[in-house]
């Protein structure tokens, strides 16, 4: 998700008793950056998403 859709994805799965769901948060907002701003971002991103996974990496 991306960080100003944070606290309704959290509450969310709070609501559907998922209070420990892993997320990854992304910065807000993803459209409006430069195409290797967003690859920059999935890149650092990518091990926080594996973790979030439960995959090693």
């Amino acid at each position: 998700m991306t960080q100003e859709f944070e606290s309704l994805s959290r509450t969310m799965a709070s609501n559907a008793g998922w209070q420990g769901l892993r997320v990854q948060v992304l910065p807000y907002p993803l459209e409006a950056r430069p195409d290797e701003e967003v690859r920059q971002i999935a890149r650092e991103s990518y091990p926080e998403l594996l973790a979030a996974l439960g995959v090693c990496h």
